[in-house]
């Protein structure tokens, strides 16, 4: 009876695991197996999941009477831009708070984690006037910059900067190297794993963003991915062959770029959020 017990308790995690991933897992299944399947078989009841005819309708109609690619190109710069510039610019930023010592740095700190909690859409209006004042609007720019200023990443590097042993960072300076030094040569190539996690989560957080990117792309050409994709929907009808192709082909970056670095982000995440040294 024991050793039952024992087998169920080290099986019951994964059974809980593979449960829920099984269940996220679904949804994404069935975008992918409608965006194949032809406009008749779309609505069969009961719906069937097996596909009896594989075509390539969809994708192609996606293709040649939208500009898809355009689409994509216009996603893969902002997303591109606002990854490499939150990089930048958190970096420096979570090393101040993080290791440098100055007079209000937990005040301003403390600030920062309250703007981080609020809904970043509610700044839309007067990011309007402001993008409007510069000339911003319908350009990659006035998309990419407000996602570049987010809090997450000064808040995620901090949490695993501040975790690095003291002892690196006084070698170092018996060495001669300054402030910048120090980041440079000490603090960035250990954090490797959490500049991965982050770079992914901003890129997929840029690549997804519609709210913001709706408002500012006013231009037909100068629209990303989810936008696009909002264009699909008729006024009428819903295309849900056309809508799920589109879906599934705009999902693929991102699920190309977890499968081949999944190791890193799930390491990142892990080290920044509990603390650990890495």
């Amino acid at each position: 009876m024991k050793g039952a017990w024992r087998v169920i308790k080290r099986a019951l995690p994964y059974l809980v695991m593979y449960g829920i991933a099984f269940l996220w897992v679904i949804p994404v299944l069935w975008m992918a197996d409608t965006a194949f399947k032809p406009r008749s078989e779309i609505f069969t009841i009961p719906p069937t999941w097996i596909l009896s005819h594989f075509t390539l309708f969809n994708i192609k109609r996606l293709f040649t009477q939208w500009p898809f690619l355009r689409w994509l190109l216009n996603s893969l710069i902002v997303a591109t831009s606002v990854t490499l510039g939150s990089l930048i610019v958190s970096t420096p930023a979570a090393f101040s708070f993080s290791r440098l010592r100055w007079r209000g740095r937990d005040a301003l700190f403390m600030i920062l984690l309250v703007f981080m909690l609020l809904p970043w859409q509610i700044n839309v209006i007067p990011l309007f006037f402001t993008m409007n004042k510069f000339r911003f609007l319908n350009t990659y720019q006035g998309v990419a910059l407000p996602m570049i200023a987010m809090p997450i990443g000064v808040f995620l590097l901090r949490q695993f900067f501040i975790n690095i042993p003291k002892e690196l960072e006084d070698a170092a300076r018996i060495d001669g190297c300054s402030s910048f030094g120090v980041l440079t040569r000490v603090i960035i190539p250990i954090s490797k794993p959490v500049f991965a996690a982050f770079g992914v989560y901003m890129f997929n957080f840029a690549w997804n963003e519609f709210f913001w990117s709706m408002i500012c792309l006013q231009k037909k050409t100068m629209a990303t991915m989810p936008v696009g994709l909002s264009m699909l929907q008729g006024a009428h009808e819903i295309d849900y062959g056309l809508i799920l192709a589109g879906a599934f082909m705009a999902s693929l970056p991102s699920l190309v770029i977890f499968f081949f670095l999944r190791r890193q982000i799930i390491r990142g995440f892990t080290l920044a959020g509990s603390g650990s040294k890495g």
